[in-house]
């Protein structure tokens, strides 16, 4: 939290400072506008004040047009340098190369198309120099895109997004997939590849359910931050946290599918609700449940099962019982049975949108 506090209170100071700046130059330049306006007509015959009252008060109002516009430019600008500032702090450094590279090379190319093209514009002069700045500005950014083109095919560019071998995008993981944490499992196993990464504001509302003061709340929260702890340093599944943020979007949830969509990566969740919007609006995602729904082993009627009973079922009569995998088994004619175990044949299974359920019966003997 220090080093998070850190981070703001240096953002914060930047954000300043650029905002006054930004007054500063443009209060500066609306008071010489005004003082420039004084001197074009002549104020005191139409107005009838004395010309250094005419002086002054033109001076300020543009001084104050000035402030007003200096604070929309400098909030714009500061928003503008975070945006950028965390792009770069993401980037591997094979991209920062790349862009540099990019710039120096699409500058270079501006001055030999400036020199040897924009020469024949004499008149009028602006033209000329505007058309040299909007060149050397489409250099510069050509440059750096083409540059580091390869990186953005692989998610390169974005942030936590380095491209491993073969391209495989990376794997964005929800606040549900990690409180649940099955997901570890299936790395380790071979099914999520590509690297795992976990964006600031998920690890943020972690803390926060670790904070809360609802046990349950807690002890989920607690239990997500304990497994990326032991993850952090792990070979095999391991995550990565990552800067990427949305502060005009106000869910963790919408900030997830923006991030899903915009770095190409593929989002790791158990909520359904989360996944249909995820798949709505386009975005790769991994539902955790319906993966592990899909590797369970397929169960026909006439299949023979060895099955402890645990309890009695709804109906009279009947007995529940419960696979490796937490299907239910519904037995008939099995309440009394609870405490053993029996040899059952299925009858019948039902898919619902909650899982799977089974009903059996007592295996004939033959």
């Amino acid at each position: 939290m220090k080093a998070l506090a850190g981070i703001d209170i240096r953002h914060t100071g930047v954000g300043h400072m650029i905002l006054q700046l930004a007054r500063i130059v443009l209060i500066t330049a609306g008071a010489l506008g005004g003082f420039a306006v004084s001197r074009e007509i002549d104020w005191t015959a139409q107005t009838g004040f004395s010309e250094g009252s005419v002086i002054f008060i033109l001076i300020i109002l543009g001084a104050s047009i000035g402030y007003v516009l200096g604070g929309i430019l400098g909030r714009e600008l500061t928003s503008a340098y975070r945006r950028v500032e965390r792009r770069i702090a993401d980037l591997e450094t094979p991209s920062l190369l790349l862009g540099a590279m990019g710039f120096v090379a699409g500058l270079f190319v501006a001055f030999l198309i400036s020199s040897s093209l924009l020469r024949y514009i004499e008149r009028p002069q602006w033209l000329g120099l505007g058309a040299t700045i909007l060149l050397y500005v489409f250099g510069a950014y050509a440059g750096i895109s083409l540059f580091t083109l390869p990186g953005r095919e692989t998610g390169g560019l974005w942030p936590g997004s380095a491209p491993l071998a073969g391209g495989r995008p990376p794997k964005l993981l929800d606040t549900s997939a990690i409180i649940d944490g099955r997901f570890a499992e299936l790395a380790r196993a071979g099914l999520l590849e590509g690297p795992m990464r976990v964006p600031r504001f998920v690890l943020m509302e972690l803390q926060m359910l670790a904070d809360s003061a609802d046990d349950t709340r807690r002890a989920r929260g607690r239990r997500g931050l304990d497994l990326l702890t032991t993850l952090s340093s792990a070979e095999s599944a391991g995550v990565t946290v990552i800067e990427a943020d949305f502060p005009e979007i106000p869910t963790v949830d919408a900030k997830l599918v923006r991030l899903a969509l915009s770095s190409g990566g593929t989002l790791v969740t158990v909520d359904y609700n989360l996944t249909k919007v995820a798949r709505v609006e386009g975005a790769s995602v991994i539902n955790v449940n319906e993966t592990a729904e899909a590797l369970r082993p397929v169960l026909l009627p006439g299949d023979a099962l060895h099955i402890a009973v645990n309890r009695e079922g709804k109906e009279a009569g009947q007995g529940v019982g419960y696979l490796e995998d937490g299907t239910m088994v519904v037995i008939a004619d099995g309440a009394d049975a609870v405490g053993s175990e029996v040899d059952a044949e299925i009858t019948s299974v039902l898919q619902t949108s909650a899982g799977r359920m089974v009903f059996a019966r007592f295996q004939e003997r033959s």
